[in-house]
Formats: C-alpha cells, sequence, structure tokens
C-alpha cells in the first residue's frame, strides 16, 4: 500500500479554481494554475467524450430538457473541466459537467466553454469523483463508489484489500485484535474522509460497504443509468431476488414510479410472521399488461412480432 500523505493539497486548489467561473471581462486576466493549459476557451461539444465508467449514469430526461432549454436561451454558464485527450488532435476528456454537456448537445449548441487541465489518470479520476461528491442530487450507490474508487486508487488496494483494512482499524479500536494499520495508509483514509467532508471512516464501512454487494443484475441497472437508486432501494426491501429483478424490469419497462414500486412492494411481501411469497398468476398478468402498454416494444418491429406470438399463444391457451 502507498505513502502519500496530503495528496490531496494541489488537487484541491485545481477544482477550486476550476468551480469558481469567472465573468467574461476577467477570463483575459484569468491567472493559470501549474497545471492549467488555459483560461476559459470554446469546444464543440462533440470533440468532447465522458467517462463511461463513472459512478453516475442516471440522468432525468426533463432535467436534462429544462437545462437545453435555458442554454439555448443563455448558453452554458459554468465551463465545463476538460483534459486532453490523449493522442488526439483537439479532443478532449471530461472531467466534470456531464450533465451540462448532455444537455448542451440537446441544445443542439456548436460551442461550450471548457476549463483544460494537464492531469495524469489517477488525478483526473480523483477530480470526476470530487465533482460527484460535490453534486445535490447525489445518492447513496453513487457516493460510496466515488469513495470507494478514490480509496482504492490513493491506497494502490483492491476493492477487498480497503474493506479489510476499515475492519482491522475498527477491530483494533475495539481492542479485539493485536494487528495494527499503519499509519501512512490510515493517513490516506483520514484524507479522503477530510475532503468528503460528511462520513466517517466506521460509518463507511457499517453503512455503505455493504452497497457494494448488491446483486449483479440490479447493480447494472444503475451503473447503465437505467432506473434511479431512490427506485431500486425501494426494490431491494423485498427478500427474494427474483421478486426484486422481476419489480425491477417492471419499473423500467413501465417508467413506475416510486410510489408505484412501494405499493408493488407491498402486494408482494408476506404478512407479518409469514413468508415472501411470489405474486400469483392473477397479479403478474396485471403487472405485465400494465407494462406492456407502457413499453418500448411497440417501436421495435423484431420485439412486435415476438410478442404478437405471444398473445397468440396465450389466446389459443384460453379457448
Amino acid at each position: 500500500m502507498a505513502n502519500k500523505p496530503n495528496r490531496f493539497h494541489g488537487l484541491m486548489q485545481t477544482i477550486r479554481q476550476e468551480s469558481s467561473p469567472l465573468p467574461d471581462a476577467q477570463v483575459e486576466q484569468l491567472p493559470t494554475a501549474n497545471n492549467t493549459l488555459s483560461g476559459v476557451v470554446s469546444v464543440p461539444p462533440n470533440k468532447i467524450y465522458p467517462d463511461p465508467d463513472q459512478p453516475r449514469r442516471y440522468f432525468d430526461e426533463m432535467e436534462l430538457n429544462k437545462m437545453a432549454a435555458s442554454m439555448r436561451e443563455i448558453g452554458v454558464i459554468d465551463p465545463l473541466t476538460v483534459r486532453p485527450k490523449p493522442n488526439s488532435d483537439g479532443e478532449y476528456d471530461l472531467l466534470a459537467g456531464e450533465k451540462r454537456w448532455r444537455s448542451a448537445i440537446m441544445a443542439g449548441l456548436e460551442m461550450v466553454p471548457v476549463c483544460i487541465f494537464d492531469v495524469d489518470d489517477n488525478t483526473a479520476l480523483d477530480i470526476k469523483a470530487i465533482s460527484n461528491l460535490q453534486r445535490s442530487d447525489l445518492n447513496a450507490w453513487e457516493e460510496t463508489q466515488a469513495i470507494m474508487g478514490m480509496l482504492m486508487r490513493n491506497l494502490e488496494s483492491s476493492q477487498e484489500e480497503v474493506v479489510s483494512l476499515l475492519n482491522l482499524a475498527a477491530n483494533q479500536k475495539r481492542g479485539i485484535t493485536d494487528n495494527v494499520v499503519r499509519n501512512s495508509d490510515w493517513q490516506v483514509v483520514e484524507d479522503v474522509f477530510n475532503l468528503v467532508g460528511r462520513l466517517t471512516p466506521e460509518s463507511f464501512r457499517k453503512h455503505r460497504v455493504p452497497l457494494l454487494k448488491l446483486p449483479r443484475s440490479i447493480e447494472q441497472v444503475l451503473r447503465q443509468g437505467k432506473l434511479q437508486y431512490t427506485k431500486v432501494n425501494e426494490i431491494l426491501k423485498l427478500k427474494s431476488l427474483s421478486q426484486q429483478e422481476a419489480l425491477l424490469n417492471e419499473a423500467i419497462e413501465a417508467n413506475l414510479s416510486v410510489e408505484e414500486i412501494r405499493q408493488r412492494v407491498r402486494e408482494m411481501r408476506p404478512a407479518k410472521g409469514g413468508k415472501e411469497q411470489s405474486p400469483n398468476l392473477s397479479e403478474r398478468l396485471t403487472s405485465v399488461t400494465r407494462a406492456i402498454k407502457q413499453a418500448k416494444v411497440w417501436h421495435d418491429p423484431k420485439k412486435q412480432k415476438r410478442l404478437e406470438k405471444l398473445l397468440g399463444e396465450l389466446e389459443n391457451l384460453l379457448q
């Protein structure tokens, strides 16, 4: 593991500069930091590439449309943060501002303002993580992914090794182990959580690490941005994985609201003291019918043909 105390000092200077946009009249006088290639410049949005692996994957379509409408009127107020894309000419990796970037493309803008930073891969990943952590709409799963990523990078450790380190520290504090955490490693952990500002290593260990153990199918839905975390969190109240996946698919296809999902969960959970039951055939048919009416299957000729065949089989069965 690495000895990297206070590695975030320079990073925070970079982020503070990026997060304080100046009026156009002051841009020309903007002093550049050591790792800043420019003040604020304009770049075509189609020359900017977002990170496919960043924790945040869900973007509310209504919010994007509202922001796009605003951009058509007044443009992009806050610059995006980018770095030069390796081995390319005039292309950039997006470090912070994907929501603004998506909205700018929706708005049809030909140019967007950016701050260009020349940073290494690890610093770029930390900037992306901190940008996510500063969002007002951050959810617990995204926050957990961002913090764990920072711990792994700066400790140069795997996720399992980070969890073991946190468990060892907790056991050491309770006096139930003779092993001790290296001071240099714990300094890195404290630096990360001081930067985050709203969790302790122990609260992260107890309440957030379990979120890293979601079933793969559910984690994929979150990573692909198919459903908000608030909705997934309600679905996770079901104990059965098969029930979770069934309701997950229905919520996506039918675009169920959080309250509708809560109602489904109440219907599918057992009475107090009983065993959790799978929905009966009648409930499943009602659920599927509702999902079909709102699904995108009607716009896919192949899926529509398959659906017609299945409906025919169902009609024959009922005769």
